[in-house]
């Protein structure tokens, strides 16, 4: 009798070792399925939290792009203003300069003294002319350079505006997802 029972104990020790087994598969699949999922779930977190910090960065990049921008137009500004001021200053020395020359060349005897002075007058009128002539010059680059960091500003904002929209966007994406989500966790619990 006890021969007949470790032999039916033999005969059956396959079986239930192999229940077991089967039991223990099925478990380490639910594990690794499970794990799979928290993975995955970790690595969306992430990428969305990575895609956040790289568009705040971007934001604060436009912020201080527009603000170098707006510095620099300012600069250039008052720069163009001052130009402007020399400028006036240049072409009333000329015309004081012109009226000088006009009087000597009116009050002409011919005398080498005089003719020295009208010489030099000559002279100063040309500089004061071509002094007036290099600020005009200044002052259109001047204005040119307004004019380039105004487009630039303009550029800056519109780009600005499209990056808070496509964050707008993004942020009315995940919300939807989430409310798609907890529905989902919802409808599961009933």
């Amino acid at each position: 009798m006890k021969t007949r029972f470790i032999l039916l104990l033999l005969l059956l020790l396959p079986i239930f070792v192999s229940a077991q087994y089967s039991n223990m598969q099925s478990q380490a699949r639910s594990m690794h399925n499970q794990m799979n999922m928290q993975n995955q779930k970790w690595a969306s977190e992430r990428s969305a939290a990575n895609q956040q910090w790289q568009m705040k960065n971007m934001m604060k990049n436009h912020v201080s792009k527009i603000e170098a921008a707006e510095h620099k137009l300012a600069r250039e500004e008052k720069n163009k203003q001052k130009l402007e001021k020399k400028s006036e200053k240049l072409e009333s020395d000329l015309k004081t300069n012109q009226d000088q020359l006009a009087n000597l060349k009116n009050n002409s005897e011919n005398n080498a003294d005089r003719q020295k002075e009208i010489e030099k007058s000559e002279q100063k009128v040309n500089k004061s002319q071509e002094k007036l002539d290099k600020s005009k010059t200044k002052i259109e680059s001047s204005s040119k350079k307004v004019e380039d960091l105004k487009k630039d500003v303009e550029k800056y904002k519109s780009e600005k505006e499209e990056l808070q929209k496509k964050q707008e966007e993004e942020k009315k994406l995940k919300e939807e997802e989430k409310a798609k989500k907890e529905k989902e966790k919802q409808e599961k619990k009933k």
